[in-house]
């Protein structure tokens, strides 16, 4: 035969599922030797375990030669499980050295040290500084990438490299998202897909990769993409009965529903996810998601809702998870007690944002706030205070050269200040459209509280 035969076939041949014939021509196959099918039923997991295998009739000396095969095949098995775990401690003591000394320790490592061990060592280090340092990210996933690259398919196999590199491949692409590099990103992740497709298609692998391409989609602002990807995930979580995973899952299908505009649906997932996550295991989760489940109930105009889950979910909300969190949710207090009527308290805590915001140098974030102190000070009767409040916001946008989009509805909001036509609706509106682009750089402005101006 000129073919080899698919691993599926293999095992098949093993269950007597196939005719006679066939199963004599893949055991001749095997028995010349073929060390890339014998690798394959040394390394895969046996689907068949505890059932009666049925072989074909065999001559003394075809069952003379299958069984030398099958010990060579069991010998091979055997020093790859050795190798795996020998690389395993390595890995262990390499990401030690590289916790310890940084990314000089690349230069120091052993020179014995494996291929695979320096490959899981750089994505373990890789993936811990995620929040910390992206450009090391990317370089130790690179690094972990060009291993995975040189790993010898005669000692674990063609299937099994593709899987290694699958794995590189995906989590550099995923280093690249996060650096914000997104070009290099899609290149890595479909190169980590064509490894995948043409390894031997682990489940859990899969669903990394179904994860970060999902989060790849939901960057590039294809939410519905992000998902359907997300469906499969979801199942998986289901049928392994992780309900943590799951609430995980369908959190991040709500962030995806919101940031795409369908509030209420997102509003339900956010909540299903939220009753599902432990907050023990991933605090920063479930701080998240009760934040946006929150955000969406306010964009909704559902304030006393927002209100009473913001005591409800007072617990994980302690968990911010840094400086501008922290402020990004005192911002939403004050939109809830903007939204209750309470404006003299929202105009306090929209003055301490707009300076927080300012004090951490991220000045379009106080614009947007200094917009909503402005909306806040124009219910209040004070016209001539909220006029100056949003001009001064004006020029901070100008000076930071926003998009065009966003330009044209600030310079909108300007010439109703300056014509003394502008309402607390149209300040609000080009607020919440300034937060808004940030996510999807494809809107367009409607300006609908421009359609019936207040008389």
């Amino acid at each position: 035969m000129s073919d080899h035969p698919s691993r599926e076939e293999l095992w098949a041949v093993y269950q007597g599922d196939v005719s006679p014939e066939r199963s004599r021509e893949v055991f001749r196959h095997l028995l010349v030797p073929c060390p890339r099918c014998l690798a394959e039923i040394a390394s895969a997991p046996s689907p068949v375990r505890g059932l009666a295998l049925t072989l074909p009739e065999l001559t003394p000396e075809e069952e003379a030669a299958y069984d030398a095969a099958i010990e060579r095949a069991m010998g091979t098995a055997l020093r790859h499980g050795r190798d795996l775990a020998r690389q395993e401690t390595q890995a262990r003591k390499a990401l030690a050295l590289l916790e310890r000394d940084g990314i000089k320790a690349v230069e120091s490592l052993p020179r014995g040290l494996g291929h695979l061990a320096r490959m899981r060592a750089f994505l373990a280090r890789s993936w811990q500084l995620r929040h910390d340092d992206p450009q090391a990210m990317v370089h130790l996933a690179w690094l972990a990438a060009e291993n995975a690259r040189r790993l010898d398919p005669r000692q674990y196999g063609a299937a099994r490299v593709s899987d290694f590199q699958a794995e590189a491949h995906a989590e550099l692409g995923n280093a690249y998202r996060v650096a914000d590099r997104l070009p290099e990103a899609g290149v890595e992740l479909a190169r980590a897909r064509e490894h995948f497709e043409r390894g031997t298609r682990p489940e859990d692998l899969e669903i990394r990769l179904l994860e970060l391409e999902a989060s790849f989609a939901a960057d590039r602002r294809q939410f519905g993409r992000a998902r359907t990807d997300l469906l499969k995930v979801l199942a998986y979580y289901r049928r392994k009965r992780d309900a943590h995973l799951m609430g995980r899952t369908l959190v991040l299908m709500g962030l995806y529903a919101g940031y795409a505009g369908e509030l209420a649906e997102g509003i339900e997932l956010l909540e299903r996810g939220l009753a599902q996550v432990d907050s023990a295991r991933d605090p920063g989760l479930a701080c998240a998601a009760a934040h946006n489940l929150i955000l969406f109930l306010v964009d909704s105009g559902r304030f006393p809702e927002a209100k009473k889950l913001r005591l409800v979910h007072s617990r994980h909300l302690t968990q911010s998870g840094g400086r501008v969190n922290e402020i990004k949710f005192r911002a939403l207090e004050g939109r809830i007690d903007s939204g209750l009527g309470k404006h003299r308290r929202a105009e306090g805590i929209f003055r301490e944002v707009r300076n927080s915001f300012e004090e951490v140098g991220l000045f379009y974030m106080a614009g947007i706030a200094s917009l909503d102190l402005s909306a806040t000070l124009l219910a209040q009767g004070k016209a001539k205070e909220a006029k100056a409040v949003a001009l001064a916001a004006v020029e901070t946008f100008t000076r930071l050269e926003i998009q065009r989009e966003a330009f044209q509805a600030v310079i909108l909001l300007r010439n109703a200040f300056e014509v003394e036509r502008a309402t607390q609706k149209m300040v609000e509106e080009v607020a919440r459209f300034l937060q808004r682009i940030e996510i999807d750089p494809a809107l367009r402005f409607a300006g609908r509280a421009w359609e019936r101006p207040d008389p």
